[in-house]
């Protein structure tokens, strides 16, 4: 495979149905560095090697997990009897019902922020599961493959459960025991999760820097570095987001959604909302 090659999501996902691709490879082979058009979740179930990427290569055993996402190149060298299961997905295309997902840092850890720092920490912050979870993931992975290849009636439901699942048990893995270099990942995935959670109550980048242990000016680097913006205007988008939902109820006025959103005032929602938008919220309820 010539090095940076992009695999495409055609090659795997077919059409009207989930972008949800499960690969077991047995004896993986060394591959050139590529890249995909969707993101991969990696299980090493046996063997070693060493995981490939443009910002260094890591020892990769048995128990590994970690989340590669579409515009990271990565590859592998020097296998020996490697067994892993590459699970291919679009999260941004998947129906998925978060519901209270957020609330685990580990899930902000894992499929966010590890692989965004995966080259500050060495690939040190990455997932590692012991001989009886990684049997019961593997379970899961199989199940999964197995949903797939059905063109049973309820496969695509029965598909998306399993992987909900395997979502949140690989999410609890990383919040209950994670490795020592994973700390201030999960840190930061638990502020992110109290934003999730309680993005209407009144919250200052004081009570968050505590939360995380941080000072102010840390935890924004820290949160500038991730996301690309600071705490509070990440809280803002959340609020915004929520807002947009509400709106398509008709039953809600302005008032009551910026009370149910954080915002308090019809009029500074209205503001933030434009700015971020491109429109006012009465305009955005008129266009649904």
């Amino acid at each position: 495979m010539p090095r940076d090659q992009v695999i495409t999501r055609d090659e795997y996902f077919e059409p009207g149905r989930l972008p949800l691709a499960v690969l077991r490879v047995s004896g993986h082979r060394p591959t050139a560095v590529h890249r995909h058009e969707f993101s991969e979740l990696v299980v090493v179930f046996r063997g070693r090697g060493r995981h490939v990427t443009d910002s260094g290569n890591w020892p990769i055993r048995a128990g590994d997990v970690f989340v590669l996402h579409g515009d990271q190149a990565h590859g592998y060298e020097n296998t020996d009897d490697l067994d892993l299961a590459n699970i291919l997905f679009s999260l941004d295309e998947l129906p998925l019902p978060r519901v209270d997902l957020g609330a685990l840092p580990g899930y902000h850890a894992l499929f966010d922020l590890e692989p965004r720092y995966r080259s500050r920490d060495g690939f040190d912050s990455r997932l590692r599961l012991g001989p009886e979870p990684l049997r019961a993931v593997a379970a899961l992975v199989d199940r999964l493959a197995d949903e797939l290849r059905s063109r049973e009636p309820g496969s695509g439901f029965a598909s998306l459960a399993t992987f909900m699942l395997l979502v949140a048990e690989l999410s609890r893995h990383y919040t209950s025991d994670p490795p020592p270099a994973a700390q201030p990942l999960l840190d930061l995935g638990r502020v992110v999760s109290y934003l999730e959670q309680h993005f209407d109550d009144e919250i200052t980048l004081d009570s968050l820097a505590k939360m995380a242990c941080l000072s102010r000016r840390s935890l924004t680097r820290a949160f500038r570095g991730a996301y690309g913006c600071s705490p509070i205007d990440h809280l803002i988008r959340l609020r915004v987001a929520r807002a947009a939902v509400l709106l398509e109820d008709p039953r809600l006025s302005i008032t009551e959604i910026a009370g149910r959103t954080g915002f308090g005032d019809g009029n500074y929602l209205a503001r933030v909302f434009r700015r971020q938008m491109g429109c006012t919220p009465s305009a955005y309820r008129r266009m649904r």
